[in-house]
């Protein structure tokens, strides 16, 4: 069992859960009863994010857990993944509130710590934004008005940033659009 660092609760370790909300999952596998994999794998896009990936998702994991990551580019597609191997950052990101498996069919949701305290929740909605989310210029109609977009799968988790985005005093509109039937 690989040795890692227990961070406490902060700005950082809660921005981080907003990223593995987004682009990351939680894997857990085992064989029998002694062999198991245990990994955090975050995923973005080789062309677009690979300064995001390499340098502000591999320090959060160094700053907060003093483990260094690897990266694995899937080959033939613009694909790379930011991957933390080890049964006790898994089994410490579920204790704070994450699951491990298919993230739709768990419905998984901003942790109530995160919720609790503004500042928490403010980095956890920059970084769920950071991997689900995107800000255009409503163009060529209203040139100089900007729009935020979040896009999500799951269904509680889009409610859950809408709550807080709320909370944050923003008035953000109703959710739609052909991903949340």
């Amino acid at each position: 069992i690989k040795v890692i660092n227990i961070p406490q609760k902060n700005e950082k370790l809660a921005e981080l859960v907003g990223i593995i909300l987004g682009d990351g999952n939680i894997h857990v596998y085992q064989r029998g009863k002694k062999v198991g994999v245990y990994s955090v794998r975050i995923a973005g896009n080789y062309l677009k994010d690979y300064n995001y990936l390499t340098i502000h998702i591999a320090n959060l994991y160094r700053d907060l857990f003093k483990v260094e990551p690897r990266f694995y580019k899937q080959p033939n597609v613009n694909c790379t993944y930011v991957i933390v191997e080890g049964k006790l950052i898994v089994d410490f990101l579920i204790s704070i509130g994450l699951k491990s498996g298919n993230k739709i069919k768990s419905q998984v949701t901003i942790p109530d710590w995160i919720k609790e305290n503004d500042s928490y929740l403010k980095a956890c909605i920059r970084g769920l934004i950071d991997t689900d989310g995107c800000l255009y210029e409503m163009l060529p109609h209203w040139p100089g008005l900007f729009q935020l977009t979040f896009e999500n799968y799951n269904i509680t988790l889009l409610k859950d940033v809408r709550v807080a985005l709320i909370k944050l005093g923003f008035t953000p509109s109703k959710i739609c659009g052909s991903k949340t039937k």
